[in-house]
């Protein structure tokens, strides 16, 4: 192993913790929060709902700037200040006592998302990783499932001993004390001998930003993402509900629920190795059709035997996207703008993110059920899988005439 490949990997397991600590707290625990707060407020399940919508759809806005801002900004400093960031929008939170201090704190956990995980964790693997992207990328990612995990079963131990304020603070203190120095340290957004964007050495390859938002593959992987999102987001917010309806004890539903992060994680490092022997397209679009077959299981979790195999099946396949999303970007459009790309079809991602939860919520609160929620989400899935077979590989060419083959 070279001296790059070495720095390389280093830098991937800072990129692991931080998604572990900043993710997997700040985002895959909303579950954990959902009933002891609506208890505690009075709030509809809507309203609840609303604070993950509220993060993401500010993560939405804020990723297209973090996106460009990549491109021409280490990345060690963007991912800093939204680290930190996050810690304090979780300190705030745990001292709210009105509806509008939690929109600022989930305002706050939106810009530390689209700074600080997925979005720099994908322009910082692609820039030093070719051959082994996928592996590279499946390993980091797997921070976020495995960090919902442990953060979720760390606050929900929290919440019952001490209150839903004490699963915030629990959640908040890594951020400072652990992930915060770790990126400060280690993380670099490329290797020294590669270019950035903007030098005039060994310019990066790809396409411009206006052919790219001309091409089939873009709005394509938009598609995807949103769909993926939607339905990813919503069953984070509405699973543990769902199985506590089903007759599950809170405690018991929150593990079975945590179960499928440490499975996510598996999937993720499966997936990316899979997707550097098939491509990130064909791998990305078994995944999603494999997460709609684990969603729809969900209807039958009263029986054991069904609930484990949602468990396996869902748990393994629900967080592999994440993966694989960036291999589709940087061999759809290569890494010259790669940043750029990332946050516009961040967009939707975010999107979809902040429709789910709130879509799901509202369908409860109307009456139609959780059946409902959950064959919706399920035939996302299906469209997001199809959508991903719809995209195409950039190939060497001319500028003209590559822009004239990817145009919609």
């Amino acid at each position: 192993m070279t001296t790059r490949e070495r720095r390389g990997w280093l830098i991937v397991l800072s990129l692991f913790v931080t998604l572990f600590v900043v993710f997997g707290g700040g985002y895959n625990t909303a579950g954990v929060f959902f009933a002891p707060m609506r208890r505690f407020f009075g709030w509809s399940s809507a309203q609840q709902s609303s604070l993950q919508t509220i993060l993401a759809l500010t993560a939405g806005v804020a990723v297209p700037l973090f996106g460009w801002m990549l491109d021409q900004v280490e990345a060690r400093f963007v991912m800093t200040g939204g680290v930190v960031v996050a810690g304090c929008s979780l300190l705030l939170a745990s001292q709210a006592n009105t509806f509008s201090t939690l929109v600022v704190a989930y305002v706050g956990l939106g810009i530390a998302i689209a700074s600080a995980t997925l979005l720099p964790t994908e322009i910082v693997i692609a820039n030093w990783f070719d051959e082994r992207r996928g592996a590279a990328l499946g390993f980091a990612t797997a921070g976020t499932s495995l960090g919902g995990l442990v953060m979720m079963l760390i606050a929900s131990r929290a919440i019952g001993a001490a209150g839903w304020r004490a699963g915030y603070v629990v959640l908040a203190l890594p951020t400072f004390f652990v992930a915060a120095p770790l990126v400060m340290l280690l993380v670099r957004t490329r290797p020294p001998d590669r270019a950035s964007s903007t030098s005039s050495a060994k310019p990066l390859a790809g396409l411009e930003v206006g052919p790219a938002l001309h091409s089939r593959s873009f709005w394509m992987l938009a598609a995807a993402q949103f769909l993926f999102s939607l339905a990813g987001a919503g069953a984070t917010v509405h699973s543990i509900p769902y199985l506590i309806r089903q007759g599950f004890h809170p405690a018991y539903a929150a593990e079975v629920f945590s179960i499928t992060f440490g499975l996510a994680s598996a999937g993720k490092l499966l997936m990316g190795l899979s997707a550097d022997k098939i491509s990130g397209r064909i791998a990305l679009a078994i995944a999603l059709a494999l997460n709609a077959v684990g969603q729809s299981l969900l209807l039958y979790a009263h029986n054991r035997l069904i609930l484990i195999g949602y468990v396996l099946l869902f748990g393994t396949m629900s967080g592999a996207p994440l993966a694989l999303f960036p291999m589709v970007i940087a061999d759809s459009f290569g890494l010259k703008n790669f940043g750029t790309i990332t946050g516009l079809t961040g967009i939707c991602i975010t999107l979809g993110g902040a429709i789910g939860p709130i879509l799901g919520g509202v369908i409860v609160d109307r009456g139609l059920g959780y059946s409902l929620v959950f064959i919706l989400f399920s035939t996302a899935l299906v469209a997001g899988s199809l959508a991903a077979l719809a995209c195409l590989p950039l190939e060497p060419a001319e500028p003209a005439s590559q822009y004239d083959r990817m145009r919609i």
